[in-house]
């Protein structure tokens, strides 16, 4: 068979695996162009064109574009859009957004991968090789049935997503643009699997196009699960702080301190208000644990949930939610 059809033959089993991955009603035509194609003659054209508008089309109603195995293939597909000039940016930035190629790691990264993963994490990094100015995330998941607590779970699924990271750093891929972020049971492929394979599914990475909305999206659904333990500040190696301390935090509630409509009421003294810094350093849970007044109140619980992230208290070198008391001065004068 001459290069040229070779390439051709390749690439309509790669559409055909893009298709089926994604639920793309799809059957190759035959190739009847006469001499070598390397994929671009009219027929490939309008199949890849098919293709791409298909992935667009799902992308922008919200489904996730799966890639399993076939990096190589996508990569030409990308490829070929931006030999000619990148004709539709929106639709290509659509389909990196909704991006996610699936990597099952039974063993989340306690050993080394079996010989059949080790050639998706070969596929990987030449993928990732493929975008020089993007940033990528690895999110790692576990089914989390009846196997311990959510945090244990959050951990292992951070352990996993690091584990290929390292990987794929190992495969030649840029570790620098690589981040990681675990979710624990938050992103499950199947909803209430009913058996161990379904199980298993569920126990998998993750590698995404990396943004800030994504990883927001997710920390959302991580910070305060009822299982993971409160600390108190007073009794973890390192309380939780406000970004520059103490002095910053005064000036802050100084700042932005909104003071009620009194009429003729006074309002003087403190109110307590209770917070948890959860891991990632934002504050949730916040409660009144000592008022004034209920306009008062409800100002000082404002203020509190209005603060940014705080730095994390630290126990035996890793962060652990917290619950901080602040008492907040009222003084009509």
């Amino acid at each position: 068979m001459p290069k040229g059809k070779k390439t051709c033959e390749i690439l309509r089993k790669v559409r055909q695996q893009v298709a089926d991955a994604n639920g793309i009603a799809y059957t190759p035509a035959v190739c009847t162009h006469k001499g070598e194609c390397a994929g671009t003659c009219p027929v490939c054209e309008r199949e890849r064109q098919y293709i791409e508008m298909q992935l667009a089309s799902k992308a922008k109603k919200g489904k996730a574009l799966k890639i399993v195995g076939i990096a190589a293939g996508l990569s030409t597909m990308v490829a070929c859009q931006e030999a000619k000039g990148q004709e539709s940016l929106t639709e290509d930035s659509l389909i990196q957004q909704k991006f996610q190629w699936e990597y099952n790691d039974f063993t989340m990264g306690v050993v080394g991968p079996p010989p059949a993963n080790m050639i998706q994490v070969e596929e990987m990094a030449e993928f990732i090789s493929k975008f020089p100015n993007d940033t990528f995330l690895i999110v790692g998941h576990t089914d989390g049935i009846g196997v311990g607590s959510f945090d244990y779970n959050l951990k292992l699924s951070e352990h996993g997503a690091k584990h290929l990271r390292n990987f794929l750093a190992g495969k030649g891929a840029d570790s620098t643009r690589i981040k990681t972020i675990g979710c624990g049971w938050e992103e499950p492929a199947t909803l209430n699997p009913q058996n161990v394979t379904k199980q298993l599914q569920n126990t998998r990475v993750t590698l995404e196009f990396y943004t800030p909305e994504r990883v927001k999206e997710i920390e959302d659904k991580i910070v305060g699960k009822p299982s993971e333990k409160i600390w108190k500040s007073s009794k973890v190696d390192e309380a939780p702080q406000f970004p520059g301390g103490k002095e910053a935090l005064m000036t802050f509630i100084k700042k932005n301190l909104r003071y009620p409509l009194a009429g003729d009421v006074c309002f003087k003294g403190k109110v307590f208000v209770s917070f948890v810094v959860e891991k990632n350093g934002s504050i949730t849970n916040v409660e009144v644990e000592r008022g004034i007044d209920p306009a008062v109140d409800k100002e000082a619980v404002r203020l509190v949930k209005s603060m940014p992230k705080w730095k994390p208290g630290i126990q035996k070198g890793e962060a652990v939610r917290c619950r901080s008391l602040l008492p907040i001065s009222f003084n009509y004068r």
